[in-house]
């Protein structure tokens, strides 16, 4: 009797062993089920493979944002966003303008809380857009329409000599080929005037050629400025990395808009030293000025990229004044992406000077305000009133002609155009 008391006990116990058995199994199984889900979802590739062509244009405005953008970490992942939910618009271009303003949303300035790109004007950001059309890649950072160079060079400059102040009036930053001869010719007389303060006037200036605006601002430089930093450009972290492998489908092409090889294979933006240090550039003192002291620069809500970027490389090394109204706020540069049938322009990299400073997202702000009436018209007489106003004196609007400011409109193409990206090689 007591064997086989102890023999049902011995079987309940069993019973109970095989039963917490089960429970951890049944434990371990769920486990290894979720940890396989999870490897799942890491496998999962960044888009769906499968798609129309306007689908597969969505997801690829959205991952090179995702790769590329100077904000990229304001960005969520691919599935969260859903870039393909942008339908409902009369046409695919909008639709793609659309989706490019909301990934200008989320990344927001601290010191104003709003977003960088804010503007005014619904659905358009500030400095990012996308237009029809392929335009120039490769070495080129950003290309926009203007008018043809050589209908401009007429037009572009202005200048005047009174004692050892000088004035000059730049519409445009346009091609170096361009402006260099005018620009070389105008500071030979300005150096042979022994011109101390400079007047340059960039009013309705929103941007060109960045190699023009160097090419300044080594003319204005002194020699003792020689191998100083005049400015930095600063990429997003993955791209400082060179991990931005998207980049690989973009392919390079050099000043003749012809590919270039590397070890025998086609070189791609994946192959551009985006470091900082790749990407800083010193003052490279020729000809020009070299004892130029104050530099007054006369600018409006127009004044815009590389026109600011003159202004902020200079800042360090000058007695840097502005007059007129606070400039249009972008210190910040773009490449063109070719996407099918369009190109994407977002924000790459932010601008800096020596000092580091690059954070006029809303404009550079005036030491004296004037409006145009205050400025004159005419070569003789700006030059006259803003030395005045420079000095605090009053001026006589006698002779003034309304000068109309240029509509500097966000998310138009405003845009620094950048003409050497360099290949690690």
């Amino acid at each position: 009797m007591l064997t086989r008391d102890l023999i049902n006990n011995q079987a309940s116990q069993c019973k109970r062993h095989v039963a917490e058995l089960a429970v951890i199994l049944l434990v371990c199984l769920m486990g290894l089920l979720s940890c396989k889900k999870k490897g799942v979802l890491e496998d999962q590739p960044e888009s769906p493979t499968s798609g129309s062509r306007m689908q597969f244009t969505l997801d690829s405005i959205f991952l090179y944002a995702k790769h590329t953008y100077l904000w990229k970490d304001a960005l969520t992942d691919y599935y969260t966003f859903n870039p393909r939910k942008y339908t409902s618009a009369s046409s695919d271009l909008l639709n793609f303008k659309e989706l490019v303003y909301d990934l200008s949303r989320p990344a927001i300035n601290p010191l104003n809380l709003q977003p960088y790109e804010k503007t005014d004007f619904p659905g358009i950001a500030k400095y990012s857009y996308i237009a029809a059309g392929t335009g120039t890649s490769g070495n080129v950072a950003a290309v926009y329409p203007r008018i043809a160079d050589q209908q401009l060079a007429a037009a572009l400059t202005d200048t005047r000599i009174s004692g050892h102040a000088a004035y000059l009036a730049l519409t445009e930053f346009a091609h170096l080929n361009t402006l260099k001869p005018i620009l070389d010719q105008a500071f030979v007389g300005f150096a042979d005037a022994g011109v101390t303060t400079l007047v340059v006037d960039l009013r309705n200036n929103s941007g060109g050629y960045v190699e023009t605006a160097k090419y300044l601002a080594n003319l204005m430089a002194k020699p003792a400025m020689n191998g100083q930093v005049m400015y930095s450009e600063h990429f997003n972290s993955e791209m400082q990395q060179g991990k931005a492998s998207i980049l690989k489908k973009q392919i390079y092409l050099d000043g003749n808009n012809q590919p270039v090889y590397l070890n025998g294979r086609l070189a791609t933006y994946a192959d551009v030293d985006f470091s900082v240090s790749g990407n800083t550039y010193t003052f490279e003192k020729g000809v020009g000025l070299n004892q130029l002291s104050s530099i007054y620069f006369l600018v409006n809500g127009s004044t815009a990229s590389a026109s600011e970027l003159l202004i902020n490389a200079l800042k360090p090394y000058f007695n840097v004044k502005l007059i007129g109204s606070k400039t249009y706020g972008k210190p910040v540069g773009s490449f063109g992406i070719k996407i099918d049938q369009y190109t994407l322009y977002v924000s790459n990299f932010l601008i800096k000077n020596s000092r580091g400073k690059g954070d006029y997202f809303d404009g550079m702000p005036v030491d004296i305000a004037a409006d145009d009436a205050s400025l004159g018209t005419g070569a003789e007489a700006i030059l006259a009133n803003t030395i005045a106003l420079a000095s605090g004196k009053t001026v006589q609007r006698i002779g003034y002609t309304q000068k109309l400011e240029i509509n500097t409109a966000p998310g138009l193409p405003n845009l620094m155009i950048k003409e050497t990206l360099r290949l690690i090689r």
